[in-house]
């Protein structure tokens, strides 16, 4: 297996590993790409970003009122 994070992974496809890795594992190594994208063009004085490990994904969400949502011009 592969070894990520100090967690051991079986060779072959992993769909997603504890911090939102797609990877896969040879015995030549471990290839991975992140299953989240980040947010780079938001209102950055009213929102602020928080990564919500369920989805796999970044939440821009309100300073003042964490429940509402910011709108998110691009990420990457």
């Amino acid at each position: 297996g592969c070894m990520l994070n100090g967690k051991l992974y079986p060779f072959g496809r992993i769909e997603r590993t504890e911090n939102c890795f797609a990877c896969s594992c040879s015995r030549g190594g471990m290839e991975c790409c992140s299953l989240f994208h980040t947010p780079v063009a938001y209102d950055e004085k009213k929102c602020k970003v928080i990564f919500n490990k369920k989805r796999c994904d970044y939440d821009v969400v309100q300073k003042d009122d964490p429940s509402k949502e910011c709108l998110v011009y691009s990420r990457v």
